[in-house]
């Protein structure tokens, strides 16, 4: 009965040291990838002529241990931007205003380069 007992704390102690391992794979893949949508955020945002706020405005904000949120600082712009929208001018009459959809491809590539980059992680430290 003593074998038993030393082999489960044994086990124990293995599962405690990957699901760490794990965790810090998570982390750091998260991280890295949510710094790097940042810079192709700001690259590939549309800029006004002799502005760029909303270019500029791209961060990361860390939510607990493993989140990080990308985000912009002039938020209101995201969905139309993104989305397009509705105009109106001094007539009144109304037209659309394009989409430039620059959003969403990072948001793709950032899904898939942080599993890649978090099997990655996983792989060294095993």
């Amino acid at each position: 009965m003593g074998k038993s007992n030393e082999v489960s704390v044994q086990l124990h102690e293995i599962m405690q040291d990957v699901s760490k391992g794990a965790e810090e794979a998570l982390r750091k893949a998260i991280s890295e990838t949510a710094k790097e949508a940042v810079q192709k955020l700001k690259s590939s945002s549309p800029k006004r002529p002799g502005g760029g706020d909303y270019a500029a405005g791209w961060a990361v904000k860390k939510d607990g241990k493993t989140d990080a949120i990308v985000h912009n600082k002039v938020y209101r712009l995201t969905h139309l931007l993104e989305n397009g929208h509705v105009s109106r001018n001094q007539y009144g009459t109304y037209g659309r205003v394009p989409a430039y959809p620059h959003i969403k491809p990072v948001e793709e590539w950032a899904n898939e380069e942080a599993v890649r980059k978090t099997m990655e992680g996983l792989n060294d430290n095993l």
